[in-house]
């Protein structure tokens, strides 16, 4: 299938609420400005934003690069671009895309940087003329238009992998060699965030970034994905792992001391941190790992120290694909860190000892626009979701000022969706204990209703004492379920119905869809608020220094999102109703953001919901027979 240059058609039936954000998007690509909006899912976000981006990119030869967090976003975007009749190309990364990734278990945990070493080594080799360094690469060479009818077709990344793959040709550099033609390029954030694999990805496209229109979707989750990019880890295990690979190569000197011994130094460094740790976590002071290496070596020249594990762990990458293994070096990854360590004094990092099965120290990143102030050098950007606080998420990237905000209205009828709350109960901190069998009274009395139902909780700690006092059946996600074990819950949970139990940030509270009466009922036990770590107390004194508003950002805000996720579950589609129960009287605290009622006595509420809407659903049926 080709594409059409210039002519544009809106591919569906335009509703007012489409009408405002395409005007609104109209707008500020026109004159270079940014965009964060919220509208509920339903609401034909992707089509709202694509069809004026691609308008304007046709007619001024500008590019658009579509950010997604999941493969199921991914898919939305090239089933509406093959509507609008652009060309249109989905990436992932190697881990993704390589056969050999796939192929190989050794392969399988590599990262993007191990990946591309490796790649870019069997490359060289084949192009050397050792054919089987990489067959793909070999195939796409002797044949390197074998996939383009294919992909001018326009499918996801995970279709072209697969038609690839029976070609036995290399899907990563086929699309790569195609991304110059495409108008919208679809890729996961770490495609534009990472200043390499950006500079790389913006080569490829042959435009730089002020002819780039960039679309956030799910902007919610970009802050989180930058501050975790731009943040990093050393573990005990990990020094464990630094240790055996340094005695397997001769385990040479740094500083007078091998590099086995200085594994050792820096494990009982982490051990001897423990007393900063307070509920599993704690802050670090700045020079407390350099005191603690002090202990054991008569000089710390913790820059010295870092420079020499990079240069013998690159000379360990280096071997490593010579013999086409996955090029790890866990001595480079430890020279890596102390760089960072070192460098990471700003007041925009804070350094944490984090206890558990495998101890690690962390420097992380509280300030996503380290990584996201590249926005402003963009032609023009649009940040949409369901769940966005347009005015914060424009101060937490650092978006300009003068950002147009919105917030776009349900297009499904206020009917469709009830909310309640009980103020009889809560599981705050100080009361949670003396409220354990109230709250689970509540949870079996909503599920003995016979409607499907998801219960949210904050934490699987509450989950575990909850369910203790449950007599009734139910699913459980349970914590690190496999995707397979967890996609074959959810089958036997819509085809049998029942109740479902899950915590928020599994993968039960977004993403998930639930259409008609799969999902009739969603319970929250609780206000989600986070954890006060030592990480997000960190998190609350920043934002407060910075906005003034602290405690709003990192607590308030954070439940408020979470609890508008799990709400979102109900309501997809008109044909959609639901009623979503929050367990905690602290939930009048947000009345102002969620449309909400107190209940006194709440399966009567519930079943009265459903009674009025089932006399409603047949009015209407009778209406359209007299018809």
């Amino acid at each position: 299938m080709g594409y059409l240059e210039h002519s544009v058609e809106f591919p569906y039936t335009m509703r007012e609420n489409q009408r405002d954000m395409i005007n609104d998007v109209e707008e500020s690509i026109t004159v270079k400005k940014h965009l964060v909006f919220e509208a509920p899912t339903g609401s034909g976000k992707t089509i709202g934003v694509l069809y004026p981006a691609v308008k304007y990119a046709l007619r001024e030869d500008k590019r658009i690069i579509y950010l997604v967090r999941t493969h199921s976003q991914e898919q939305q975007v090239i089933k509406e671009a093959k509507k609008l009749g652009v060309m249109a190309i989905a990436l992932q990364g190697r881990s993704n895309l390589c056969p050999l990734a796939r192929e190989r278990e050794d392969l399988r945990e590599g990262n993007a940087e191990e990946l591309s070493i490796l790649c870019r080594k069997l490359k060289k080799e084949v192009i050397e003329k050792d054919n089987e360094a990489c067959v793909y690469y070999y195939n796409l060479l002797k044949e390197p238009d074998a996939l383009e009818n294919f992909i001018e077709e326009i499918h996801t990344a995970e279709e072209v992998f697969l038609e690839a793959l029976k070609m036995r040709i290399c899907p990563y550099e086929a699309l790569k060699s195609r991304i110059k033609d495409a108008t919208i390029i679809v890729a996961p954030y770490i495609y534009f965030l990472h200043p390499v694999i950006r500079r790389s990805l913006l080569d490829k496209v042959g435009h730089g970034l002020e002819d780039m229109i960039l679309i956030v979707d799910e902007a919610h989750n970009l802050p989180d994905f930058a501050r975790e990019l731009r943040s990093m880890e050393l573990s005990v295990r990990s020094l464990e792992m630094m240790e055996k690979e340094a005695l397997t190569y001769g385990n040479p000197m740094v500083m007078d001391h091998s590099i086995a011994d200085l594994a050792e130094y820096l494990k009982d460094a982490i051990f001897s941190l423990k007393r900063f740790v307070e509920d599993e976590e704690g802050l670090l002071p700045e020079y407390v790992l350099e005191d603690e290496l002090s202990k054991y070596m008569r000089v710390v020249e913790l820059p010295k120290i870092a420079d020499d594990l990079v240069k013998y762990g690159e000379m360990i990458r280096e071997d490593k694909a010579r013999r086409r293994k996955l090029p790890r070096s866990y001595i480079y990854h430890a020279g890596i860190f102390l760089h960072f360590w070192r460098g990471a004094y700003s007041y925009e990092y804070v350094k944490l000892i984090r206890w558990g099965d495998n101890p690690r120290v962390e420097v992380y990143c509280m300030d996503p626009s380290v990584l996201t102030d590249i926005f402003r050098n963009v032609h023009a950007s649009i940040h949409m979701s369901g769940t966005l606080i347009p005015d914060e998420y424009r101060d937490i990237v650092y978006l300009p000022q003068d950002t147009i905000l919105r917030k776009y209205a349900s297009p499904f009828s206020k009917e469709n969706l009830q909310v309640f709350y009980v103020d009889d109960v809560t599981t705050r901190y100080e009361e949670v204990d003396a409220n354990i069998e109230k709250l689970a009274e509540y949870v079996e009395k909503i599920a003995s209703l016979g409607r499907n139902t998801v219960v949210f909780f904050p934490s699987y700690s509450l989950l575990s004492k909850i369910k203790k006092h449950i007599n009734s059946d139910f699913f459980l996600e349970e914590r690190n379920m496999k995707t397979s074990n967890l996609f074959e819950l959810i089958e036997k949970f819509k085809s049998k119905g029942g109740s479902i139990f899950s915590v928020f940030g599994g993968r039960l509270s977004e993403g998930l869809d639930f259409p008609g009466k799969q999902l009739e009922i969603v319970v929250i036990v609780g206000i989600p608020y986070p954890k006060p770590t030592a990480r997000v107390k960190a998190m609350e004194r920043y934002h407060e220094m910075k906005y003034g508003k602290g405690w709003e950002y990192v607590f308030h805000d954070a439940a408020l999102i979470k609890m508008k996720q799990a709400i979102g579950r109900l309501i997809r589609t008109p044909e959609d109703r639901g009623v979503a129960v929050i367990l905690d009287r602290r939930a009048s605290q947000f009345r102002r953001e969620i449309d909400m009622k107190k209940s006194l006595n709440i399966t009567e509420d519930i079943e009265k919901f459903f009674r009025e809407n089932i006399m409603k659903e047949k009015g209407e049926e009778g209406r359209h027979r007299d018809l």
